[in-house]
């Protein structure tokens, strides 16, 4: 009897090798790079919000151990990396208002831990309410010119929809063979979508980060809407593509997302420093290509993913 979902590690993984590579690709020069980066942050981290929230329930010790730890851990490690091996800062100085970097997600996660007791409802028509309330908070979030970058809730309530649509579809089984013929009209979306990203000049990426305003950014709420469209498009095409069955390789780095993502930066943040993309750009973009795939492979191994939940998660203290 299969007890792991084997479905949602081969988009772990893929998400989790996007993750790496758009951080590269925002290195590489290039227009082509730009477009990659642009499809790649339309919907990679708004999937994974929504895998989050797939299997998310409230328990205070898993919040505590699994998440705040290693945010607080890894807010100090990273500063640390950028005072005294980057050089970035004069001084070492730590705050946790202001997430270091990719560790937005992890307190974007935390605070929609938090609130479980308050969406967990088994009424269809409260779900269906927190949902549609989510999706309008996320469209009128961007009229704020204040919140920005401060305790990542631009993007929290920008990304909520996504870990609510998550979280109430848990349970849903998606038969690959009856829902096939849907991703013929949802591929021709995407299709158009990504011209439609590579070809309107106000999605830039400030828009795609959901971090900054509708006037600091210089878009509106109409492409805000579009850009939650594509990624739901998106989640729709990875449910319904991608097997659930093991694949060799990808099946089991997609088990061992969470030390990839934050152990990955620091080798990014070294790269910024060395200037490693010099060459043609499609050589460039290979490079990228490659990089990402060797420290998936370094990072998210069974050796690596073990040795990190020891040393930097509460996984030791639970028993």
């Amino acid at each position: 009897m299969q007890l792991r979902n084997f479905k949602i590690d081969n988009i772990r993984f893929i998400l989790i090798y996007l993750v790496v590579l758009g951080h590269f690709l925002e290195l590489v020069p290039g227009k082509t790079a730009s477009d990659i980066y642009k499809i790649i942050y339309s919907f990679h981290m708004p999937a994974f919000l929504f895998i989050t929230g797939f299997f998310a329930y409230f328990n205070r010790k898993k919040i505590i151990l699994t998440l705040i730890y290693p945010y607080i851990v890894f807010q100090i490690l990273y500063q640390l990396f950028d005072t005294f091996v980057l050089s970035n800062s004069p001084q070492f100085s730590v705050t946790f208002g202001q997430p270091y970097w990719l560790l937005w997600y992890l307190l974007v996660t935390i605070f929609c831990y938090l609130l479980l007791p308050l969406f967990d409802s088994s009424n269809p028509k409260t779900r269906i309410a927190f949902f549609v309330i989510s999706i309008i908070l996320s469209l009128l979030v961007g009229y704020d010119t204040s919140i920005g970058y401060y305790g990542s809730l631009a993007r929290f309530f920008s990304f909520l929809p996504f870990f609510l649509a998550g979280y109430y579809l848990h349970n849903i089984s998606v038969p690959q063979k009856d829902y096939v013929w849907f991703l013929l009209p949802i591929g021709a979306f995407l299709f158009f979508s990504c011209y439609y990203l590579i070809n309107t000049p106000e999605i830039t990426n400030h828009v795609l980060y959901a971090s900054y305003s509708y006037r600091d950014a210089g878009h509106n709420p109409l492409i805000k809407a579009i850009l939650l469209l594509i990624s739901f498009a998106w989640i729709c095409f990875l449910f319904l593509s991608i097997p659930n069955k093991k694949l060799p390789f990808i099946t089991l780095l997609g088990q061992h997302t969470f030390s990839i993502f934050l152990l990955h930066g620091f080798i990014v943040k070294l790269t910024i420093q060395h200037s490693l993309f010099q060459y043609t750009d499609a050589l460039n973009i290979c490079l990228a290509l490659a990089l990402s795939l060797i420290i998936v492979c370094i990072t998210g191994n069974p050796w690596t993913s073990k040795l990190f939940s020891r040393l930097f998660t509460g996984a030791r203290l639970k028993h």
